[in-house]
């Protein structure tokens, strides 16, 4: 990882990747595992412009599946853009095609009045009884083919997602039952979480909602053996701006306000069926769960916390030609723990020092207890993630892997070594962005030895704009 002298990096993180490329990574620095055998999925925005004209926010570009393939030692990369309405158009128009959750579409009220927000699928991606999905949580998932990327169009699950289709970013899976379960955020006529389960099959059955007290914005859903787990923040949409972003007179996501006098509420959901139990607590502010299970009687969340409002984050999301230009405050939120009695009393604590975004656990421990997690973490309060942190929760004890300066990592997925019985035993998949050179690799990380470096860099022949979330299968694509 060279970098030139007296060079600053430019971290422009969502520079736009027109072109759509299928090669085998040959620019290497070390040696993929052997063991390491499937394929690992990111998604996230593409390009942030239609026609040139720029969107308002990162959650409104248009969705570019990547794919790293792996096996006997190489990786094939190939990344295609998935073609959504609102990308085919974009193509051929001068400004925003259509809507969306941060951009207005040209020519006022008349032409934005009523208008939902265009589906982009680019925030989650997915594999699930064999198909894999792009996930947009305002809308339905987006099918694609898993070995070409080819999009087959949005999938509605056999039409048990009714109206928008609103099928969150953060799935979470039961691996004894082979079940997936999510979410979809309803905003009319009555304000509520639709919960979903989703058999080994593939087949959908709704398994009730949870009431809200009007419009809000809730991102994650958390999982245990008995329970769907929300941790909703105090983001509220004040019936006043609501009916303003309906009526087309502001964007979606500026008519969220952040109202920490109203604390956290807290759903549990039973899986099988029962009362939903609210429980309510002091304000936090996060979008991610790292994990949630039970201890004995009390349910444990993991979410990381951040201390800031609402308005300071959405200002770095919302103006992002550079990184460096944009961040105001240190990248992230803090480890928290929240423990749930049953009593309904929440105690809540801080685990960690660390500061950073991105939560990641081996998935094979996901819905019971976990003893370590893995995020992209700013050390020194940095602005902008320079660092992967493994967190024992056990010990208390922080591997840290700082990356040089003017490289910026993505999200970290963790891969499991076939056969693992520890939980740490398998690889970190990172994709990181080097800042000088305007190039993107693919790292890859001895789980149990993180503060080693990567074990495997495989250096593409071309930039990566930031991907949100991605997942990874056993899986080894075939890219024909």
């Amino acid at each position: 990882m060279s970098t030139p002298a007296a060079a600053e990096p430019k971290f422009t993180a969502y520079a736009p990747l027109y072109d759509e490329h299928t090669y085998v990574i040959d620019d290497v620095v070390g040696e993929l595992p052997a063991e390491l055998r499937g394929t690992l999925y990111r998604n996230g925005p593409g390009k942030l412009e239609a026609g040139g004209t720029p969107l308002g926010h990162v959650f409104d570009g248009d969705g570019m599946l990547s794919m790293f393939s792996m096996s006997d030692g190489a990786v094939q990369f190939r990344n295609r853009f998935i073609q959504t309405k609102h990308y085919q158009k974009s193509m051929i128009s001068d400004s925003a095609p259509y809507r969306a959750l941060g951009t207005m579409r040209p020519g006022g009220i008349l032409a934005n009045a009523f208008q939902f927000p265009a589906n982009v699928a680019n925030t989650g991606v997915t594999m699930h009884a064999g198909k894999l999905l792009a996930l947009w949580e305002g809308g339905r998932p987006t099918e694609l083919d898993p070995d070409t990327l080819r999009t087959r169009g949005e999938y509605d699950f056999d039409g048990e997602l009714k109206w928008l289709g609103a099928f969150s970013a953060h799935p979470k899976w039961d691996w004894d039952t082979g079940e997936m379960f999510n979410f979809g955020l309803a905003m009319a006529p009555v304000p509520k979480l639709i919960c979903y389960r989703v058999d080994r099959a593939g087949k959908m059955t709704r398994l009730g909602s949870v009431r809200l007290p009007g419009p809000m914005f809730n991102h994650d859903i958390g999982l245990t053996k008995r329970y769907l787990v929300f941790v909703i923040p105090p983001l509220v949409f004040p019936l006043k701006k609501f009916f303003g972003a309906a009526l087309g007179l502001c964007n979606y996501i500026d008519a969220i306000e952040h109202h920490p006098q109203l604390g956290t509420t807290i759903a549990l959901v039973p899986r099988d069926g029962g009362k939903t139990r609210i429980i309510h607590t002091d304000p936090l502010l996060h979008l991610h769960l790292c994990n949630t299970y039970e201890d004995g009687d009390d349910v444990v969340v993991d979410l990381l916390n951040y201390h800031v409002g609402w308005e300071q984050l959405n200002d770095q999301l919302s103006s992002v030609e550079t990184l460096l230009e944009t961040s105001t405050t240190p990248y992230g939120g803090v480890p928290t723990q929240l423990r749930i009695a049953p009593s309904g009393t929440v105690a809540i604590e801080e685990f960690s020092g660390l500061q950073g975004e991105f939560p990641g656990i081996n998935v094979g421990r996901m819905a019971t207890p976990n003893r370590y997690f893995y995020m992209s973490a700013g050390l020194d309060e940095n602005l902008y993630p320079n660092a992967i942190g493994k967190i024992d929760k056990q010990t208390g004890e922080e591997a840290l892997y700082r990356f040089p300066d003017g490289f910026l990592p993505h999200e970290s997925v963790f891969a499991p070594r076939p056969g693992a019985t520890d939980e740490d035993d398998g690889w970190l998949l990172t994709p990181v962005t080097d800042g000088f050179n305007n190039v993107a690799n693919l790292s890859v990380f001895d789980a149990k030895d993180l503060g080693a470096g990567p074990v495997y860099v495989g250096t593409l022949r071309h930039h990566l704009p930031l991907t949100f979330h991605g997942h990874y299968t056993p899986r080894v694509a075939h890219p024909r």
